[in-house]
């Protein structure tokens, strides 16, 4: 073996077959440039298959080897690759350079920035009776009759072989985890491969990749000399290569080295695959092995092709059919489920009426409910409720499924065996609603052709080489432990249901809060109207000295003021100084407030009564704070006041406005008479469509037994008073259509309130 062909540890999973550099001996390889037409490529075999040395045609145009009217057709071609690429021949005649005629069978497809032609001998006149019509439908009958998936296999392996004769055909299909299982097998040979499974590493992804873009894959001698691939620069166009190219949907492209070990460990001399390929993804293969060199015909490889695409259609037609007859039954299911909730009935009673039929259709032993705090349980399920608060970070789309739970909950020997798999639907977004359906223990023994594993070696060297498995004997693995896992289908089922479920459990949530809400706002008006009606009727000498409460404030800071002049007046010997006649001006304009205050306060109590204007709000509350802090006695307090200086008037009343601002921040100076970090903040922002004022505090707080109860009449936050005042901050707040609220803070007491932006019709 060559440096080139050595195959390390990453040859398989990353080797780059596309860019061999080299075709198989039985046909030869001439690229040209799509655009320019002339010969970049060839194989070094060009001279046998078409007249031409490789020296002779690089760098020449395409017309030069096959002639202006051919050329002319190539071009005319369209040559674009399907996908997947099928069998395209074209059957060609030319001159050699002798004179003689060359008759060919081309392969032509465009790839890449280049057209690749690859040329074969053609097979001799008169055609196969492959190529007749009567025998095609005939044998393609042969295919329509099975009823099942295993029939069907059957039949195609039995009729691919009698096609191309090989010694074994064997339908191999690819699970989920890419391991692949011998479903059917049609074999002149004593030994069988059928129900074989083999690991996912033997055809790694790139093989993969091309099986899934080019159908048919013929080696007529697994050991046959490689042809390499020349550049007019006569470099070998392998991926060492500055200028590779590209062979992807070429079928005469070499046969990489590991892929020759392999089926030489398998005792292969010769092999063909026919992809077969359902809704664009590779469902399996047609796998043929002969134990002697085979070169098929070429009409024999197109209608092997022929059967092989044929099966890939039916295939996926009975597929797509079991995957929409369990999918109509998921709908229907849903369907009735949704339609009894919206008539009112509960989901919960709804899903455990339709238990039975749900678990049939998923093919599940158990099912746990999880609906609205209540656990319901149907069918095995274990004894004590699991918990899947760890499987839940499982969740992709809202379900996760698993054939072995164990291995992601801790669980005791009874749950493993009727929990072993499960499928979680996420019934709510807080994830405490779910639902789960489970799967006992299904024990198996999985028959290996080999162990499923490489060989790894180190060389002379002291690099780790990687052989392809070098035995094929039996090897059973006893699978303990696990379910049957949740497959493609039923995973569409359960999205289906768990859709429905997801929408009409948020619907039905929705509607039980929204009831609750209204209960509770008819029960919060009703009290609120009873105490109001209370207050107003029964308790008007207490509200009197509320509103005699409201008034110490402006009433004290009068007293203050009309003393201090006084004294001003004695110390000037009656001369009335300037600073006494701003006192006494100040005096009156306080007392002056006091009785609108007295006014607007008794109207608005008793008919609600707000005379309102356009405002600036940042002049308000400044007032409303200055007043406060006339009597503060908190030598140390800080007051921080930010305001946002772009916001527009507000529509409100500023008396009562500024009496809530009052009312907040003397609130909060009492609140702090004993703190060590005495701060008041007030901050006014405009929000989206209103102002809102905070006031923040450093002092003790307000427990949360108290805090629910604030804005209530007749509930005090502060050790006296009648605890009406922060009642009738929201009875103002609220008559401006604003909103009051107070706060949780780990320190202090926060109460915010917002009163709505109205558009100034006076600009």
């Amino acid at each position: 073996m060559s440096d080139a062909d050595q195959i390390d540890l990453t040859t398989c999973d990353q080797e780059l077959i596309h860019f061999i550099g080299a075709v198989q001996p039985h046909g030869a390889l001439i690229a040209v440039d799509a655009k320019t037409h002339i010969i970049d490529y060839v194989s070094e075999n060009t001279e046998h298959f078409v007249g031409f040395t490789p020296e002779m045609i690089l760098g020449k145009p395409l017309s030069y080897l096959i002639g202006e009217e051919n050329s002319a057709r190539a071009q005319q071609m369209s040559l674009q690759p399907s996908t997947p690429e099928l069998l395209k021949p074209w059957f060609i005649s030319f001159e050699r350079p002798n004179g003689t005629t060359i008759n060919a069978e081309c392969l032509p497809h465009g790839n890449d920035g280049h057209v690749i032609f690859e040329f074969f001998e053609p097979e001799p006149t008169p055609a196969p009776v492959w190529e007749d019509e009567l025998s095609r439908q005939a044998v393609i009958s042969e295919l329509l009759k099975p009823g099942d998936l295993n029939d069907l296999a059957d039949a195609s392996a039995r009729l691919i072989r009698d096609v191309i004769g090989f010694d074994r055909v064997m339908i191999y299909k690819f699970a989920e985890d890419k391991h692949g299982e011998v479903i059917a097998e049609s074999t002149s040979r004593d030994d069988s491969f059928l129900g074989m499974h083999y690991p996912a590493s033997d055809i790694p992804d790139p093989a993969r990749r091309h099986f899934t873009l080019n159908v048919m894959r013929s080696i007529p001698d697994i050991n046959s000399d490689r042809v390499p691939i020349v550049s007019r620069s006569g470099q070998i166009a392998d991926a060492d290569s500055a200028t590779p190219l590209d062979l992807t949907f070429s079928k005469l492209r070499a046969v990489a080295p590991v892929h020759v070990q392999y089926l030489n460990n398998m005792g292969v001399s010769a092999s063909m695959s026919i992809s077969l390929v359902t809704n664009n993804e590779l469902w399996g293969l047609v796998a043929c092995h002969h134990y002697s060199k085979r070169l098929i015909s070429s009409s024999r490889l197109r209608f092997a092709e022929l059967l092989g695409s044929t099966t890939s259609t039916l295939l996926q037609n009975l597929e797509n059919t079991a995957q929409l007859r369990t999918g109509i039954q998921a709908e229907k299911t849903a369907f009735y489920i949704e339609q009894q909730v919206r008539s009112g009935r509960a989901l919960r009673d709804l899903i455990e009426e339709q238990a039975l039929k749900i678990m049939t259709l998923i093919d599940v032993q158990g099912m746990c409910l999880v609906l609205g705090g209540a656990v319901l349980h149907v069918g095995k399920v274990p004894k004590e409720l699991l918990d899947f608060t760890v499987f839940r970070d499982e969740l992709n789309e809202g379900i996760a499924t698993t054939e072995h739970l164990p291995s992601i909950i801790k669980m005791n020997e009874d749950q493993k065996e009727c929990a072993a798999g499960a499928a979680l639907l996420d019934l709510s977004d807080d994830g405490e609603d779910y639902l789960v359906f489970l799967r006992r223990s299904y024990d198996q023994t999985v028959n290996w052709a080999g162990k499923p594993e490489k060989i790894e070696t180190i060389d002379e060297n002291g690099i780790k080489r990687l052989s392809p498995r070098g035995s094929f004997a039996l090897w059973s693995e006893e699978r303990r432990g696990k379910s049957k896992p949740f497959d493609a289908i039923i995973r569409d089922a359960l999205r289906i249901l768990r859709r429905a479920f997801f929408a009409l459990n948020s619907l039905e949530r929705e509607r039980i809060a929204l009831d609750a809400q209204k209960q509770a706002e008819a029960e919060e008006i009703r009290l609120r109207h009873a105490l109001l009606d209370a207050a107003r009727a029964n308790s008007l000498g207490e509200l009197a000295s509320a509103i005699a409460h409201e008034l110490n404030q402006p009433l004290s800071a009068i007293a203050n003021y009309v003393s201090a002049c006084r004294q001003e007046l004695r110390n000037a010997n009656v001369t009335i100084p300037e600073r006494a006649g701003v006192l006494i001006e100040d005096a009156v304009i306080e007392t002056e407030r006091a009785g609108d205050l007295v006014r607007r306060v008794r109207d608005f109590i008793t008919r609600g009564d707000l005379n309102t204007e356009y405002i600036d709000l940042n002049k308000v509350i400044q007032q409303g704070v200055d007043l406060a802090l006339v009597t503060c006695q908190l030598p140390d307090l800080k007051v921080n006041v930010r305001q946002d200086l772009t916001i527009p008037k507000v529509l409100a009343d500023p008396v009562q406005i500024g009496q809530v601002m009052l009312n907040l921040a003397r609130n909060s100076i009492a609140a702090m008479k004993h703190s060590d970090d005495q701060v008041l903040t007030i901050s006014v922002t405009q929000q989206t469509g209103f102002v809102q004022v905070t006031v923040s505090d450093s002092g003790s707080g307000i427990p949360a037994d108290v805090a629910k109860y604030i804005f209530e009449p007749f509930h005090t936050s502060t050790t006296k008073g009648m605890g009406i005042g922060l009642s009738l901050c929201r009875s103002i707040i609220e008559a401006h259509s604003g909103k009051i609220w107070f706060e949780p803070s780990q320190s202090g007491a926060i109460l915010s309130f917002k009163l709505p932006i109205l558009e100034n019709e006076n600009g």
